[in-house]
């Protein structure tokens, strides 16, 4: 057997949402597409210096508690037939994908993210004073789409090498209850529950990509 234990990864991810939101023109581009793109990446630098450097696309999320878990859950039907116990055949019926993380840092441009409000809802930042409406919506809104990134560590090379693993969805929602809470003696955290869209422009990438990439030369 070949064991490896390089391939054995620990450690929290750094996490980015875009700046920018589907209520945004320039969200999707000419073809309907998701247009908020990775920043370009140098070989051996790290994701998370050209993500911080990008100000213009992207967004530091801070602090988590508890990491961040993907989950990717198929949904397959089964046909059986009378000579067998089990499912002669099986075939996929459905697919859904979620990010769920919890906030450490509660900042009202973190909360936008937690209940999937508009950029717009959150006003100018004038050192003495920020404001976020409380917004109720209206029947048939459409949830706010944003993208995500998140970075964390990779098994190591086969020269063992440090690599770093990138996720990137490119739509990301909210569509469940989030709360938080002002206790005597508990931090104050935001729960974030995103379900992930699939993005028919980019065949097999659909949801996104994961890419482990060197950091290490």
């Amino acid at each position: 057997m070949a064991y490896k234990t390089r391939n054995i990864i620990i450690g929290a991810a750094a996490l980015y949402v875009s700046v920018k939101d589907s209520t945004s023109s320039t969200f999707y581009g000419a073809n309907g597409n998701v247009s908020v793109a990775l920043p370009t990446l140098t070989n051996n630098v790290t994701s998370t210096l050209a993500l911080e450097a990008d100000t213009a696309n992207w967004r530091h999320l801070g602090f988590t508690s508890d990491g961040v878990e993907f989950s990717y859950e198929p949904d397959f039907g089964e046909v059986e037939v009378d000579q067998l116990l089990d499912a002669a055949k099986m075939f996929k019926q459905g697919q859904t994908a979620s990010v769920n993380t919890t906030l450490a840092e509660a900042t009202l441009e973190n909360l936008i993210v937690a209940w999937g409000q508009a950029a717009s809802t959150l006003g100018a930042d004038a050192g003495s004073e920020q404001e976020l409406g409380i917004a109720s919506g209206a029947l048939l809104d459409e949830p706010v789409e944003r993208s995500l990134v998140f970075v964390g560590p990779a098994p190591r090379s086969a020269l063992n090498k440090r690599r770093e693993r990138l996720y990137h969805v490119r739509r990301a929602l909210n569509v469940e209850a989030s709360s938080f809470s002002l206790a005597k003696t508990d931090a104050t955290t935001i729960p974030v529950s995103l379900r992930v869209l699939p993005d028919p422009y980019y065949s097999g990438k659909e949801y996104g990509i994961i890419r482990d990439r060197n950091i290490e030369a």
